[in-house]
């Protein structure tokens, strides 16, 4: 009786052991089954949230986590250390590049993310397209019209024929392109930029700029307040303060664009998962549902089916648009602009 009696506890303390292991074994998994995504903060992470990882949760019971800001000092010391934070990073067209060159990010797998309907110049072997962004030429409403305005940056440099105080972005990335078109160069001659050319323009335009914006809300508020008639901006931003009432028009020719690319971070341990998932947030219908809150402009050419009418003109790669912009060239920035911040810096101390 008393070597049954153990026999049977040893049996139930055995099942009770099992019980704990596969239950460590299936917290273990589901703990596993999250993955973080950087992207940049306020209210555009919220909106992704809303139309990216919430339905993505939802659909695949993985939960997402967000933090900001990316940084690619900061992508460049997990690899390096091992000590993996981020898995998906929202990252500028040059880090891409950049990264790609140090060996930063782990190849996308095609099989399972589907880039058919992905834009032009959105698909690599280390990125693929989230959004784009542009800086187009924003006029004030009350002292240009729909029909009267500078419609290229030769125009916005013709203090005569368009006057009035202007604004321009503190960055040599935009703004030599913009100097150089205004010069007369054709957007399909732009690279490599001639840098000598680009501050001689930048010097006849200089005496005109009330102020070099370092930043979109300073920028927005200088159209907001009226401080400026002219600005070259960030289209979602300029269109956020026309839809609350500013007196903004928006041309998008020549507008200056570039791209941020979905990454993922070499030596996650989430790597079929981050494939899983933006395969997902690359769809038509989740990144239209972002973009109807927060205009950018979708990598996805199907998402335009189903954008609202109303948002799609401020849109870089709208239909109507995409022939107009001046793709900025991250491998040339990439291999110059130590160099030309340096003097970009030494030129805006001039006076």
């Amino acid at each position: 009786m008393y070597t049954n009696r153990n026999r049977a506890y040893g049996v139930l303390v055995a099942i009770f052991c099992v019980v704990l292991i596969l239950g460590g074994v299936t917290a273990s998994a589901s703990a596993q089954e999250e993955i973080v995504v950087c992207n940049w903060g306020g209210e555009f992470a919220k909106t992704q949230r809303v139309a990216f990882f919430d339905p993505f949760e939802k659909e695949t019971g993985i939960k997402v986590k967000t933090v900001s800001f990316p940084e690619f000092a900061k992508m460049k010391a997990m690899v390096t250390s091992g000590n993996i934070e981020w898995d998906v990073v929202d990252a500028e067209e040059k880090w891409l590049v950049r990264g790609v060159k140090e060996g930063l990010f782990e190849p996308l797998d095609y099989t399972v993310i589907d880039s058919k309907d992905i834009l032009e110049g959105g698909v690599y072997p280390y990125g693929v397209g989230n959004y784009s962004y542009a800086h187009p030429i924003v006029y004030n409403t009350k002292k240009f019209s729909e029909q009267n305005h500078p419609r290229n940056w030769q125009e916005f440099w013709d203090v005569k024929t368009f006057p009035g105080p202007r604004s321009l972005y503190n960055n040599p990335a935009i703004s030599l392109e913009q100097a150089l078109l205004a010069d007369g160069v054709s957007p399909d001659k732009l690279y490599p930029l001639d840098v000598e050319r680009a501050f001689k323009s930048l010097d006849k335009i200089k005496p005109h700029i009330l102020t070099w914006f370092k930043g979109i809300t300073q920028a927005a508020q200088l159209m907001s307040q009226q401080e400026v008639d002219l600005i070259s901006a960030s289209h979602a931003r300029m269109y956020f303060i026309r839809k609350e009432g500013a007196p903004v028009g928006i041309e998008m020719n020549q507008a200056i664009g570039d791209r941020t690319f979905w990454v993922v971070l070499k030596g996650t341990k989430r790597k079929s998962i981050a494939m899983k998932l933006i395969n997902y947030i690359t769809r038509a219908k989740p990144q239209s549902d972002w973009v109807n809150l927060y205009p950018m402009s979708p990598s996805n050419k199907s998402a335009y089916n189903l954008i609202k009418s109303e948002i799609q003109p401020f849109l870089p790669t709208s239909p109507q648009n995409i022939k107009k912009i001046v793709w900025l060239n991250s491998q040339w920035w990439v291999d110059n602009e130590a160099k030309i911040f340096e003097r970009w810096n030494e030129w805006m101390l001039k006076k």
